[in-house]
């Protein structure tokens, strides 16, 4: 039986893509921004950044019709207006908060359901083993939401930051304190998705309610783990997933960032560092990676997590 936050998140969730999906949109959309790569009648403006603000997507005569309508962003033509054909401009990669994955959404919620177990501000409501500490402040130390002995186990301990006891850590029971709010991580930008992750978090009084949604959080990201993957990863397990790669590391994996084929065919990583020719870009997060390592041995890559794994890749380097 999912409790509720989960179905409130599941819902929050529903309306993102998963990120190979979101790479198979339509490329040009009003506010997304492009770089124009050819103009015969305005040479000026070649490889300036521009914002899109109308777009004709049906069909059109392209000898006749410009398309794409921008308003021009860099350069000496800024905030001029007008309209390309489909082959004159570059969309330049996107990097919209609404865009990230479901599991970068519930991995940014964790972020913030960390800030409020560790280091969070609680009030003291009773404690009848001592009454001089109710209603002062206290920091979380260190906090317990699994399974406990209610009766025998304190899940919350908190430092004391008013009063005559301040400065002394005791523990407490789940409904012997309140939490107070407080300021939450920010996500990379303040989008519609971002609010109702906090709306969700900031409903949260009581440990209960953290118990609640961390259990909400667990269910919710084994769900999103179980659909299948795309493109290259279609019915194997990612190696993201099998390494339980931490997110400082997802977040600049490419692997991770384009789900549809292996890092290793990427333009500009791991492929591109033993080919003749130009160094591949942004491979320092390759050089530590134990897919990227056996790879590099021209070994087979053969890894498995619990039993589970992927074919073993048979294509040469280059």
């Amino acid at each position: 039986m999912k409790t509720e936050v989960a179905k409130q998140l599941e819902e929050i969730l529903d309306g993102i893509t998963t990120a190979e999906e979101k790479r198979g949109e339509k490329a040009l959309k009003v506010g997304g921004t492009v770089k124009i790569k050819k103009c015969d009648p305005m040479p000026e403006v070649l490889g300036q950044s521009a914002e899109i603000v109308d777009l004709q997507v049906q069909e059109y005569d392209k000898y006749t019709v410009y398309p794409v309508w921008v308003k021009i962003t860099s350069g000496e033509r800024q905030g001029k207006i007008y309209g390309f054909r489909y082959d004159e401009v570059e969309v330049l990669p996107r990097t919209c908060p609404e865009e990230m994955t479901k599991m970068e959404a519930v991995e940014h919620m964790e972020k913030m359901l960390g800030a409020m177990r560790t280091g969070g501000t609680v009030k003291i409501r009773k404690c009848e083993s001592l009454p001089g500490v109710v209603g002062e402040s206290a920091e979380i130390v260190d906090m317990q939401v699994q399974e406990y002995d209610k009766y025998g186990v304190y899940p919350l301990w908190a430092k004391i930051t008013s009063g005559e006891k301040k400065g002394k850590v005791y523990g407490f029971k789940y409904d012997e304190v309140e939490i107070l709010p407080k300021a939450l991580p920010a996500a990379p930008a303040k989008t519609r998705l971002a609010e109702q992750l906090e709306e969700i978090l900031k409903g949260a009084t009581t440990l209960e309610d953290i118990a609640e949604i961390e259990r909400a959080i667990d269910e919710v990201k084994g769900d999103i783990l179980s659909e299948a993957a795309t493109g290259f990863w279609e019915d194997k397990t990612p190696c993201w997933e099998m390494l339980r790669c931490p997110e400082a590391i997802r977040n600049e994996c490419p692997a991770f960032k384009h789900q549809g084929m292996p890092c290793w065919q990427m333009e500009g990583t791991y492929c591109k560092l033993h080919c003749d020719g130009e160094k591949g870009h942004n491979t320092d997060i390759c050089r530590v990676c134990r897919v990227y390592k056996r790879w590099g041995n021209e070994e087979p890559i053969e890894i498995k997590f619990h039993g589970r794994g992927f074919n073993q890749a048979k294509l040469e380097l280059g």
